[in-house]
């Protein structure tokens, strides 16, 4: 245990995540996403991708279980396991992907897509129907692929905000969906192993704070009315996507 506290105290890396996970946590507690984005986008300056990835799944994975058990009774359980199931069996595949590719690459097409889909939320455009049956699960198997290869949220989250739901319904379908995803992508990673214990012990300080800016944000959440909630959300996938495009 002391060998650990003497790592924690000397990895410049400590510092880094807890600083930046606070604010990602304040992001992902209003919205119910962006967190892990937001982190990837400035980590990846000071850390090398797959690392990145597996630090984030550290910090991010207790304010999944969080928002989860908060939102729990809210929950509409047949669309979340018409998307969460099939991205949980695709996910693996999308890991495997995240260490056969460059992930540089991946993180730019998936920002330029984001950034598109904000262009025409900002214009009003939504999906008005109700999604069905085949839709969910394509995006499942989608997002599972996306998801698993960079653990990024903001395609599901994309289509999500451009349907029909109101601001609870679809942030409780992001926050369900992103705990049953973020679980299997730490399945697929400790499997893999390509989250050490090193990267558990450093993480741990950044998975505090951003459970505590997770609860604030949450609280603000509260707050919002629907024009509001929409008006952050999308500005939020549009500087995440703004960031990973340009850092």
């Amino acid at each position: 245990m002391q060998n650990a506290i003497s790592l924690l105290a000397s990895d410049p890396g400590m510092v880094i995540i807890t600083i930046i996970a606070f604010g990602a946590g304040l992001i992902r507690g209003f919205t119910g996403f962006g967190g892990p984005a937001f982190m990837l986008a400035i980590l990846t300056i000071f850390f090398p991708p797959i690392s990145v990835i597996s630090k984030i799944l550290v910090v991010d994975f207790f304010a999944s279980i969080y928002l989860f058990q908060q939102h729990f009774r809210k929950i509409h359980w047949p669309s979340v396991i018409k998307i969460a199931l099939p991205t949980i069996l695709v996910a693996p595949m999308g890991h495997w992907l995240l260490m056969e590719i460059d992930p540089g690459v991946a993180k730019r097409i998936i920002a330029v897509t984001i950034s598109l889909s904000c262009i025409l939320m900002l214009a009003g455009f939504r999906y008005r129907k109700k999604m069905n049956t085949l839709f969910l699960v394509i995006l499942g198997v989608i997002s599972g692929i996306v998801f698993g290869g960079t653990y990024i949220a903001l395609l599901t989250v994309v289509v999500v905000l451009l349907g029909p739901y109101d601001k609870e319904e679809g942030r409780t379908l992001i926050i369900a969906w992103s705990f049953f995803a973020a679980l299997a992508f730490a399945l697929a990673s400790g499997y893999n192993g390509t989250t050490t214990g090193t990267d558990v012990m450093i993480a741990l300080p950044g998975a505090a704070t951003y459970v505590l800016g997770t609860w604030i944000g949450s609280l603000g959440f509260r707050q919002s009315s629907e024009k509001t909630f929409r008006g952050v959300a999308i500005l939020t996938l549009l500087a995440v996507s703004v960031l990973n495009l340009t850092l």
